[in-house]
């Protein structure tokens, strides 16, 4: 441990005898140091006392021991100097008798740790208001508190090298198909790198394509988006010093979904649906679109409205395609310097900083209104898509459609499009298509992708478990009082 300040060794002595050394160690800035005094430390200074020691042999020092220690909540036994190494990095206390080749491991974890709040990044109105936080422990029970099953599994796992972080591997035993399970324990079990820092390096190390744009794994931050997705037969992965849990796998038609169109009217949750899904295809392709008609399809623009666009083009003294991408990066720093600035600061900065620069852009004859007008609304159009990572990098596919729309016009677009598509039918998370839409064999659940359907006309199968049946709670029909006749009911 190269002497470090935070590291305490405790020795005393059982018995009054010199040669029954005993030393509990552990490092007081990860372990409870009240938990050590009540659980440990004092237990055996009470039993150190000769009139307790005086019938006891070396052979069962450490039993005797262990059947002291009543207040401890864990204790294992240890075999080697690496795992008393390790337990101790974990903030446990471990009892070291001299002659006895082997040690007590006690759980006296006790570091600071973040109180339970609200989602921040996944803001809802409906369902529960709570969030993960960084210790993994409280982040297992959060989601054991939503499903309250005796099948689901928790597998423990360490990853990293030097970090040594704790990563559990959830899943509903009989739900989850062994494939999947198996597939992700064997990738995280792989993972061979010196630090592991927080889920998203995780996800990184074990996604299928590397060099894919495109986030095909879902984060999440709350504990009924884990339980939801786990009955439904997917995995999730929670990592000590990460507020987020990693779903896999997942599909297209996820990028839509938010946690609260469960709790939500049926009706009102597809048209909520339908609405993200068009501020999606808005906020990938206004842009290019855009540039495409006025630069070459301008014969599709009402003679009015060509007469306005043209006014204002006049005096720009760049073409409109580059005039559109230094738009939009200008409209990326602007986004950008409002997240990394302090709270207080960024929203004033990135609200004022947009309008004033796109004002003054316009007065000085650098760009057009039009222009203006269509990028603000598709940067508008992109904070509907619920999933920040994936936002992210598809609105980073706006800049390629706008060269290519500035090229070749509508054609470039469609290629593009085709592109996309041809992408995404290529690629898969944990060995199942990202893109696929329905189950083989059960066209049904096509329409579920776009609309919510009521729980009574749901799909009776799980997407992921389709052997086992999604109980969806439907009400009895009503009692035909006629059928027990008169004066007394059937039985």
């Amino acid at each position: 441990m190269h002497d470090s300040s935070d590291l305490l060794i405790h020795e005393f002595l059982l018995g009054g005898r010199p040669d029954w050394k005993v030393a509990v160690v552990y490092l007081e800035s990860l372990a409870d140091e009240a938990a050590v005094k009540a659980a440990v430390t004092e237990p055996l200074l009470l039993w150190a006392r000769p009139d307790f020691v005086k019938d006891l042999s070396r052979a069962s020092l450490l039993d005797q021991a262990h059947s002291r220690l009543i207040l401890a909540q864990d204790i294992k036994r240890l075999e080697t100097m690496g795992d008393v190494l390790d337990k101790v990095l974990k903030g446990h206390a471990v009892l070291l008798v001299d002659g006895v080749e082997a040690a007590l491991a006690v759980e006296t974890k006790g570091w600071p740790s973040r109180a339970i709040e609200k989602p921040s990044s996944e803001i809802g109105v409906m369902g529960p208001q709570v969030a993960f936080t960084e210790t993994i422990k409280i982040n297992v029970a959060l989601v054991r508190l939503q499903l309250n099953t005796s099948d689901l599994v928790i597998e423990p796992m360490t990853v990293g090298r030097k970090s040594r972080t704790d990563v559990r591997l959830l899943y509903v035993d009989g739900v989850a198909p062994g494939e999947i399970v198996d597939e992700v324990r064997r990738r995280l079990q792989s993972i061979d790198t010196d630090v592991i820092l927080d889920m998203g390096m995780i996800r990184n190390l074990i996604r299928d394509d590397p060099f894919s744009p495109f986030a095909m794994d879902r984060l999440t931050e709350r504990p009924d988006s884990v339980a939801a997705e786990l009955n439904k037969g997917r995995v999730a992965v929670l990592s000590n010093n990460s507020p987020f849990a990693l779903i896999m796998p997942t599909n297209f038609s996820m990028v839509f979904d938010t946690a609260e169109d469960q709790y939500m009217n049926p009706l009102t949750s597809s048209a909520m649906r339908i609405i993200r899904m068009f501020a999606y295809a808005l906020s990938l392709f206004a842009s290019p679109v855009y540039v495409a008609i006025v630069t070459f399809h301008y014969e599709l623009v009402p003679l009015p409205l060509l007469l306005n666009i043209a006014t204002t083009q006049e005096g720009v003294p760049l073409p409109l395609g580059l005039t559109a991408v230094i738009t939009e990066l200008i409209m990326e720093v602007v986004r950008e310097a409002g997240v990394r600035l302090p709270q207080q600061f960024g929203s004033a900065v990135s609200i004022v900083g947009a309008l004033v620069l796109g004002q003054a852009a316009i007065q000085a004859g650098f760009v057009p209104p039009g222009l203006v007008i269509v990028v603000t609304m598709a940067t508008i159009a992109s904070f509907a898509v619920p999933r920040a990572e994936k936002a992210i990098s598809y609105r980073l596919l706006r800049f390629p459609l706008l060269l290519l729309a500035s090229t070749v016009g509508f054609y470039g677009v469609a290629f593009g499009a085709l592109m996309m598509i041809y992408q995404f039918s290529s690629l898969k998370s944990v060995g199942v298509p990202y893109f696929t839409l329905y189950t083989p064999g059960e066209v049904h659940r096509l329409a579920t992708k776009v609309v919510a359907v009521p729980p009574q006309l749901s799909p009776a199968t799980r997407p992921l478990g389709s052997h086992d049946r999604v109980r969806r709670g439907r009400l009895p029909k009503p009692r035909d009082p006629k059928a027990s006749g008169r004066g007394g009911s059937r039985r």
